[in-house]
């Protein structure tokens, strides 16, 4: 009897990210930014709730992202959104206590040379309520993190990546960054996008990233947190 060939059937090519999802995401991050904080200054007729503004930015991030995949690919797992080895997400979260200990030091020279002492994280009315801290500590947190990695990393830099890998590393995470804003906190975001680029490139997956971003995020909050009950 003669050994039939086997046949080999080509793999369904999947559709990957490309300048379409990322120009979409980023036109719906900005104006769903513009359109809810509009939102929350008329219904709350002053200076909205803290958690409320953080909840902004951590939901315009994730609604942008889900619309930029809506519009062709339609796989989470095109912007990291995988099943997690939790060795990863172990690493992650000790990369991001270790960043935040560099971005201390980076914080005291910022100042030194700026005399910049100001924090967007102490801005925030933290301490108007328990229920508000815990808040704005949990979204701020969790929420914010995932949003914004989905964004910068598995959008972002899932695009940008065609470009060479270390040119992506570089622009999304100085895109990262300048969201943020020019002030004490852009070397530390700058140094954490760099840092969670390149795990998401070693790891494919965007929880490591998401779980250095959350470390990095609640230990910050927790000292405002500690130090705003002190006074």
């Amino acid at each position: 009897m003669t050994e039939q060939p086997v046949e080999h059937v080509a793999p369904v090519a999947r559709p990957t990210l490309g300048w379409l999802e990322l120009v979409v995401g980023a036109v719906a991050y900005v104006a769903l930014q513009l359109l809810l904080f509009v939102a929350l200054g008329l219904l709350s007729e002053g200076t909205p709730p803290p958690p409320a503004l953080v909840a902004v930015s951590g939901g315009s991030a994730l609604l942008a992202v889900a619309i930029a995949l809506a519009l062709r690919v339609r796989s989470p797992a095109a912007v990291g959104l995988v099943r997690p080895v939790a060795r990863t997400v172990a690493l992650g979260v000790g990369i991001g206590l270790l960043v935040w200990l560099v971005s201390r030091v980076l914080i005291v020279v910022y100042v030194a040379l700026t005399g910049d002492t100001s924090d967007p994280q102490e801005a925030l009315t933290l301490f108007s309520g328990p229920v508000a801290a815990t808040l704005v500590v949990l979204i701020g947190g969790l929420v914010v993190p995932l949003g914004e990695e989905l964004l910068f990393r598995g959008l972002a830099y899932g695009v940008l990546r065609r470009l060479g890998h270390v040119l992506a590393v570089v622009l999304s995470a100085g895109v990262f960054a300048l969201a943020h804003g020019l002030n004490v906190v852009f070397a530390a975001a700058l140094l954490l996008g760099i840092v969670n680029a390149v795990l998401y490139e070693r790891t494919g997956s965007i929880w490591p990233p998401a779980a250095a971003h959350a470390t990095f995020n609640l230990v910050s909050f927790a000292l405002v947190l500690l130090v705003g009950t002190q006074v």
